[in-house]
């Protein structure tokens, strides 16, 4: 086999580079949702409106109520008085100070374990809540869970659609760098059938070439994501509670083989038909 073209080998690897790091997004993407989407659960709070001027001792015994329900987080039970939210709120909105003034109630905030977080469990928590005394209501927000949800699957389908472009593209510049060496090996070709070579002789040295073209791109691929996962691990934010490695792992894995079968089914389908004109 004649020497490929550099340049065209160098665009159709990192045009398969590409490819493979979209589809190891949008995979990490789908095999992370479920995760994300419990941090997200356990990260909305539950509030509990109490009755102002409540006694300590009634604050600490509807706090130790709360911490019994099945599927609270004990951990997560705090009590904000109204003092205490209007100093918080009046730094981020303009508020007034003045306590007489004050629009909040004294409240509890808790949250739930992810895999015990469902509309049902609340509302068995609010009526027996609302059962006792010194409660005003429960309140929670499951907004939020759904927009993560769909903010989710807007981003995996644009990810995937944007990967289906450059699977178009990394095809058109493996079938351009194929044809490319195959019409400079031309005269190798034919001298090889002449003498009687089969054509999954002839195919080896290409497909070789295929292979390891895929592996450079599943290199690259790694180097990318592995960083891009270390460096959002290792920040200080949410990422290093999303990440899990073995997820990371089958994601590798999962490109690694489509980096494979892409570069060798292509070469293959366009070795085939250009032996097969040739045969004519």
């Amino acid at each position: 086999m004649a020497k490929t073209n550099k340049p065209t080998q160098f665009y159709a690897t990192i045009s398969t580079s590409i490819v493979l790091i979209l589809v190891s997004i949008f995979l990490l993407i789908f095999l992370h949702s479920g995760n994300i989407t419990n941090i997200v659960k356990q990260k909305i709070n539950i509030l509990i409106e109490l009755e102002n001027d409540l006694p300590s001792a009634e604050v600490r015994r509807i706090i130790s109520i709360v911490k019994s329900y099945e599927g609270v987080l004990p951990n997560s039970v705090n009590y904000v008085s109204k003092d205490d939210a209007l100093a918080t709120m009046s730094k981020e909105l303009v508020v007034s100070k003045d306590n007489e003034d004050n629009p909040f109630q004294d409240i509890i905030i808790f949250n739930l374990r992810s895999e015990a977080y469902s509309e049902k469990l609340i509302n068995e928590i609010k009526y027996k809540i609302e059962l006792e005394k010194g409660i005003l209501g429960l309140y929670h927000e499951n907004e939020s869970l759904d927009q993560v949800k769909k903010n989710l699957g807007k981003l995996s389908l644009g990810i995937l659609i944007l990967a289906i472009c450059f699977v178009i593209l990394a095809l058109s510049i493996i079938f351009n760098t194929i044809q490319l060496t195959l019409y400079s090996d031309l005269k190798e070709i034919k001298t090889m059938q002449m003498v009687g070579a089969l054509d999954s002789f002839i195919k080896k040295p290409y497909l070789r070439m295929a292979f390891w073209m895929a592996i450079k791109s599943g290199f690259s691929m790694i180097v990318f994501i592995v960083g891009l996962c270390t460096y959002g691990y290792y920040a200080d934010g949410i990422f290093s509670e999303i990440i899990q490695w073995s997820y990371v792992a089958v994601a590798l894995m999962i490109s690694i083989l489509l980096a494979i079968c892409l570069q060798i089914l292509a070469t293959h389908y366009i070795l085939s038909r250009f032996l097969a004109k040739e045969n004519r």
